[in-house]
């Protein structure tokens, strides 16, 4: 069954259940239903789903007795050329369509059908098994070597097949094969990384896209690790570097800098507590906090202690805005928030009821974990701020000295109340004197030589530079879900433990390896590879991945001649971004604390990217300083003026064919404006400026590939 079909079958099922099903709609779902046996199954347990969902809702206690995995639903739209818009959400891509100004349809086309062409020979063949959690089962695994050996699966091992034919894809290995280095160095590691890439490639047949170009490259490393685009200089005094390991060096360099301990900052400042402005506690104090923590390359486990465990007032402890945010409702969203920021794991689904594709996580599991949090209040008292003299509202966190520990009480699906003390990796915790329950939930989190906490960051941060992580969803590695490369994760996460939670080496890991060396554009023996649509992603090339609002803001910056050095400090350019951020989002104080986006793909942001004063500033031949000074330089041709804007906008300079295009467009734009009694230097900056702001609204400027 492909995901078309499976798209299909999903909502004419949901038509069905909820009573809107049309004629056509009830023949067609059963056509699909007695045409496949897949189709079946799935149409069963979709069926069986919505039963159990209505009766625990009606408070009678059911339970699910399988356990499966609904697929997301998938879009059809398929674009007809593959380019680096690929990877853009339709929306994006509608709204950028509706933008288009007929005066440079010819230039925008240009420059974002400027990447490769492919064919798509390649068939999807899809794996659509449950998973067995009934009993222990002998399983034949087919190793590369062509050896068969027995293994016998955990009753709940999340790769376990229903169909005894079928092979398991990752053979089942000891912890020394897994990790195959002692001390793990970062050659070693790196090397790891690569062979176990590869031997993916190897099982389904496909191969890797070319390396990717200097100009692609040093684009995307500044971008994934600095929250920006390059400067001229800097991509010019790249690409002019002839030492072979200047991507080495370049790494290295922009680790040790301060705009990366700033943009590492803000990014965990923004899944920590959100963007909006909307939550009472001090932003500033956590990225200050977060800041020196990535500066100084603190072990992430020691980051994780000091945010679970803090204690103090909001505007003095840094770490203590984390739970400042998140202990409302019965500390309902910092338990979950908690669970799914640091383990990847969605434990909010069994707070009400039992988790509906995982037997084992049933409500004692949320409310066990809820509990570590119960001696924990929010205190509020006015003091007086010595510098304005006005009494100032301080919120801090306090933990209660009450000897007992206190339970988390709930009621179960029975309508019965329930009690959970604190529990975490099959530990019972009790208070200690010298030690609160966060503390040693901190301490639960951190230690063993193998912890979730660290496949989790090491997940996280592979979504960060790949556009996807290791699971369908990065938040979500619960046994429901399985890995694309359990070795993998399971290898790099022992050796970032042996590291003593080193951020930089595990950043330098997988910016050394060689699939971050590759280019985002799609071959033959690759097009099948497509995450967007679903599957476990195989890293055969480098996926797009749309800006994030941080870095298309710093981007236009850069764009505009604003230096790196105010982009960097908390000036009135970061002001400037703090209220441009939150016309994008608004926080909500639920039971999770979510936060609603209408960032990606909205009118707002594409009218933004059309004319908002960002752009504006960039594309004025005055206040512009990249444009004002690649116009004004008369000792370069008009050729080079635009191989200069390019290279500006894009990091990279215009293909033969893309120059020939703008300069024609360049000519009429000229002739017509002088045409109407505009003197001919105004005519050609003004020009000029058209030029800039295709290329700033092209979708090639708009994602990092």
């Amino acid at each position: 069954m492909n995901s078309n079909t499976r798209h299909e079958l999903l909502n004419l099922v949901e038509d069905f259940l909820e009573g809107n099903a049309s004629e056509s709609g009830i023949a067609r779902l059963e056509a699909l239903v007695l045409s496949d046996q897949e189709c079946e199954s799935l149409y069963l347990e979709v069926v069986q789903l919505h039963g159990n969902l209505y009766w625990d809702a009606a408070g009678c206690g059911a339970e699910l007795e399988n356990v499966f995995s609904l697929p997301a639903a998938q879009s059809s739209i398929q674009p007809s050329v593959n380019r680096v818009v690929d990877a853009v959400s339709w929306p994006r891509r509608a709204a950028a369509l509706l933008s288009t100004v007929a005066l440079l349809v010819v230039l925008v086309w240009t420059i974002q059908s400027s990447s490769i062409s492919t064919n798509s020979d390649s068939t999807v063949v899809e794996n659509t098994s449950t998973p067995d959690a009934s009993q222990h089962r002998d399983i034949k695994v087919k190793q590369n070597e062509g050896n068969v050996v027995e293994v016998r699966l955990p009753q709940n091992e999340a790769l376990a097949k229903h169909n005894a034919n079928e092979k398991i894809v990752e053979p089942i290995v000891s912890d020394e094969e897994i990790l195959p280095f002692d001390s793990a160095s970062d050659l070693q590691v790196v090397a790891f990384i690569n062979e176990q890439i590869q031997s993916k490639w190897d099982e389904n047949s496909v191969a890797p896209s070319p390396r990717a170009t200097e100009s692609e490259w040093v684009r995307r490393i500044h971008l994934d690790l600095l929250g920006r685009i390059p400067t001229p200089l800097e991509v010019e005094s790249f690409l002019d570097d002839s030492d072979a390991s200047k991507r080495l060096k370049l790494l290295d360099s922009l680790l040790e800098s301060r705009g990366f301990a700033s943009n590492f900052a803000s990014i965990w400042t923004n899944l920590l507590v959100g963007r909006s402005r909307g939550r009472d506690i001090d932003r500033e104090a956590l990225f200050a906090y977060l800041k020196g923590q990535f500066g100084n390359n603190m072990p992430w486990s020691k980051t994780v202690t000091d945010l679970i465990s803090a204690e103090g007032s909001a505007d003095q402890s840094g770490p203590a805005n984390f739970l400042l945010a998140h202990l409302n409702n019965e500390a309902v969203p910092a338990t979950a928030i908690t669970a799914r920021i640091f383990l990847c794991e969605q434990i909010q689904c069994s707070q009400c009821h039992r988790h509906p594709t995982i037997p084992d996580w049933g409500q004692e599991k949320f409310w066990e974990f809820n509990a570590f949090f119960q001696r924990t209040i929010v205190e509020e008292k006015m003091v007086l701020d010595k510098k304005t003299g006005q009494q100032q509202r301080i919120r801090q966190l306090v933990d209660t000295e009450s000897p007992k520990a206190e339970p988390a009480y709930y009621e179960d699906l029975r309508g019965v109340m329930k009690v959970a003390y604190p529990r975490f990796a099959d530990v019972d915790v009790k208070p200690l004197p010298e030690s609160t329950l966060r503390d040693q939930l901190a301490h639960l989190l951190t230690t063993g030589s193998d912890p979730q906490l660290a496949q989790a960051f090491v997940n996280r941060s592979w979504k960060h530079f790949f556009g996807h992580a290791f699971t369908r969803q990065v938040d979500d590695m619960g046994p429901h879900h399985e890995f694309s490369h359990p070795n993998l994760v399971d290898g790099i996460a022992r050796a970032f433990v042996k590291s003593d939670y080193d951020v930089r080496r595990l950043i330098r890991w997988i910016c050394l390896s060689d699939a971050y060396q590759l280019t985002s554009k799609s071959v033959a023996e690759n097009k099948f590879d497509e995450p967007e649509l679903g599957d476990l992603p195989l890293f055969t090339r480098m996926y797009v991945k749309p800006l994030s609002p941080e870095q298309l803001f710093n981007s236009l910056l850069i764009a505009g001649g604003v230096s790196t050095e105010e982009i960097r400090r908390r000036g009135s350019s970061y002001a400037q971004r703090e209220e441009w951020l939150q016309q994008f989002f608004v926080s909500e104080n639920n039971e999770e604390n979510g936060e609603v986006s209408t960032f990606d793909g909205s009118l707002p942001q594409t009218l933004m990217m059309m004319n908002g004063e960002l752009v504006k500033r960039a594309i004025d031949p005055v206040q512009g300083q990249v444009l004002k000074e690649i116009v004004s330089d008369r000792s370069k041709s008009e050729a080079e003026h635009i191989q200069d804007l390019c290279l500006a906008a894009l990091s990279r300079r215009p293909t033969p064919q893309e120059l020939e295009a703008i300069q024609k467009m360049l000519r009429n734009q000229i002739r017509l404006r002088t045409s109407h009694n505009m003197p001919p230097q105004l005519a050609y900056n003004e020009a000029f400026g058209d030029v800039y702001w295709a290329y700033l609204n092209s979708s090639e400027f708009s994602v990092n590939h």
